[in-house]
């Protein structure tokens, strides 16, 4: 093995080295930022998971309001509507009454 030989080699290890340091630190650097943006991405989906069950928990709260709520109108309602047929019946024994009056006169 000869001198310029030893020397080339040796030039070619050397800018070898010289060159791949600023590829890994590249690399490195794109690995991290990867990374980044999946840790923040992560984050967005943990906050939305949230969010959905925020959403869930508010609907179904908003949803037993709303169904106490049609309970009370259908009771109401019936009591109207039972109102309503205790009213007749006097209306209607008022109207015999009546007849019954009509007819004795």
């Amino acid at each position: 093995m000869g001198v310029f030989e030893f020397i080339f080699f040796t030039s070619l290890v050397l800018v070898g080295g010289v060159v791949s340091i600023p590829l890994y630190a590249m690399r490195r650097g794109y690995n991290q930022s990867d990374e980044k943006l999946e840790i923040k991405k992560m984050i967005e989906q943990r906050k939305l998971e949230q969010v959905k069950q925020d959403n869930y928990l508010l609907e179904n709260k908003v949803m037993a309001l709303e169904l106490e709520k049609v309970k009370k109108e259908r009771e109401l309602r019936e009591q109207k509507a039972l109102d309503a047929k205790e009213n007749r019946r006097w209306l209607i024994e008022d109207k015999k009454e009546e007849e019954e009056v009509e007819k004795g006169i």
